[in-house]
C-alpha cells in the first residue's frame, strides 16, 4: 500500500470521529461515512491493482463494467466490414407435361391473336306471310271436336265420382256391394224444440256439458232439499249437507275459468320457499269471474276472515262419480262472493271473482283440493287425468 492511500485512510478515519465533537447533522454525517466508505473501495482496489501482474499482449483488464462496455463499443466500430455482392442463379424448371410430347422436351407453340375484322351488320326487313285463307268448313269441325272432348272428359269425372250404386242398374248390383250392411238401415228425423235431428239405428250423442248444466227447476228442487238440512262443518272429510251431496252425482269437472283456453299460473302444488303450498294459484287477471269445477254445494263461506290467510274465500262440497272432493277458492276480490252456506251450484254459477286478499302478493285464485281423508293434492294434474275438455266455453 502507498504512503498517498494509508494517509487517505487515516484521514477519513480521523474525518469520521471529528464531527460528533463538532456537532454535525445526521445528513452530513451520512455524507461523510458514504465518502469514507468510497476512499476505502478506492484503496481496496488499489491495493487489488498492485498485486495484478499484466503480460504483455493479454487481454485488457477493466475495473468497471463501464470501460468494459466502452471498449466493446470502440473496437466494434473499429472492425472493418466488407458487404458481399448479390448473387442470383437463375433456376432452371422443368415441366412434365405427357399431353405435350415426351415429358417436356418439346416447348408447345403459342398462338398468336388474329387481327380484328371489320364486322359488317345487315339490316334485314322482317316481311309477313302472307295470310292464309281457311276454310269455314274447317274451324267449324275443330269446334265441334273439341267440344266432344269435353264432353268425353265430364262423363268420366261424373262416372269415377259416382259410387257403384249410382251407375249400375238395379237388378244388376254386385251382391259383395249389396251385403256390406246386414239388415235394414233407417234414417229418421227427430224433431226437438223446433230443431231436427238425424238419429241411425241406436247411435246417441252425450253432451257432457249439457248434462251437467241443472235447469232452473232443477236448482229448486235441489235447493229445497239443501235447505231442509242442518249444516254440519265444512272440514274433516265429510259433506255438509250429506242428503243434498248424495244426490249431486256427477263425472263433469272443468277449471274455474271454462271461458278461457289458457289459464296462467304463479306457483303449483309441492313445496316452495316459505314452506308447503297445498294448491295451485292461477293469474287470470284482477276481477275474473270464477265459477266451481263441478255441480255442488257451498259448505264455507269466509268474508275476509279465512284463518288460513285466504282472505275472502268459498268452501264447496262435490260428488265427483261418488267421491267427496271439496274445493276451495280463496284471496278472491272483497264483496265479490255471490253465494252463500247451503247453496247448490252447477258449473255456471259465478261465485266470486279473482282478488288479492288475504295473506297474497298479487291478484290470484288459490285452487285447492281436499279428499275424503282431507288431504290436499295437485289440482291441475287431477283435472288432466279427469281428460276434460280445456276448449273455450261461453256460459
Amino acid at each position: 500500500m502507498t504512503n498517498p492511500t494509508r494517509r487517505a485512510l487515516r484521514s477519513s478515519a480521523e474525518d469520521v470521529r471529528r464531527p460528533a465533537e463538532q456537532g454535525l447533522t445526521r445528513r452530513q454525517l451520512r455524507e461523510q461515512q458514504r465518502a469514507a466508505e468510497s476512499i476505502a473501495l478506492t484503496a481496496s482496489e488499489a491495493r487489488a491493482a498492485e498485486r495484478v501482474m499484466v503480460v504483455e499482449g493479454s487481454a485488457p483488464l477493466y475495473t468497471t463494467r463501464r470501460a468494459m462496455r466502452e471498449a466493446a463499443t470502440r473496437i466494434a466500430h473499429e472492425l472493418p466490414v466488407q458487404i458481399a455482392e448479390p448473387t442470383f442463379t437463375e433456376p432452371l424448371i422443368t415441366v412434365d407435361a405427357p399431353s405435350l410430347g415426351n415429358g417436356g422436351d418439346q416447348v408447345p407453340g403459342v398462338r398468336q391473336p388474329r387481327a380484328l375484322a371489320p364486322r359488317v351488320v345487315r339490316q334485314t326487313v322482317a316481311i309477313a306471310p302472307p295470310p292464309r285463307r281457311t276454310s269455314s268448313l274447317r274451324g267449324i269441325a275443330q269446334k265441334i271436336t273439341a267440344g266432344g272432348a269435353l264432353l268425353f272428359i265430364g262423363s268420366l269425372v261424373v262416372v269415377t265420382s259416382l259410387p257403384a250404386q249410382a251407375v249400375q242398374s238395379p237388378t244388376g248390383l254386385d251382391p259383395e256391394v249389396a251385403e256390406i250392411h246386414e239388415g235394414e238401415q233407417t234414417l229418421a228425423g227427430v224433431a226437438t224444440e223446433g230443431t231436427t235431428f238425424f238419429a241411425r239405428d241406436d247411435v246417441v250423442v252425450n253432451d257432457q256439458i249439457a248434462a251437467a248444466r241443472m235447469s232452473e227447476g232443477e236448482l229448486a228442487a235441489y235447493q229445497a232439499v239443501a235447505d231442509g238440512e242442518s249444516p254440519g262443518p265444512s272440514y274433516g272429510g265429510d259433506p255438509a249437507f250429506p242428503q243434498v251431496w248424495g244426490m249431486l252425482n256427477t263425472g263433469f269437472v272443468q277449471t274455474p275459468f271454462p271461458g278461457m283456453d289458457q289459464v296462467p299460473m304463479s306457483s303449483g302444488f309441492g313445496y316452495r320457499p316459505g314452506g308447503f303450498h297445498g294448491g295451485a294459484d292461477f293469474t287470470p287477471g284482477l276481477g275474473t269471474d270464477i265459477r266451481p269445477i263441478a255441480n255442488g254445494v257451498v259448505s264455507a263461506v269466509w268474508q275476509g276472515n279465512n284463518p288460513g290467510g285466504g282472505g275472502y274465500a268459498v268452501f264447496i262440497d262435490h260428488n265427483i262419480d261418488g267421491q267427496f272432493v271439496q274445493s276451495w277458492y280463496a284471496h278472491m276480490l272483497p264483496g265479490s262472493i255471490q253465494v252463500e252456506v247451503g247453496q247448490v251450484v252447477d258449473i255456471t254459477t259465478v261465485i266470486g271473482q279473482v282478488g288479492n286478499s288475504g295473506r297474497s302478493t298479487g291478484p290470484h285464485l288459490h285452487l285447492e283440493l281436499k279428499n275424503s281423508d282431507y288431504v290436499s293434492y295437485d289440482p291441475v294434474l287431477w283435472l288432466q287425468t279427469r281428460e276434460m275438455n280445456l276448449e273455450y266455453r261461453a256460459y
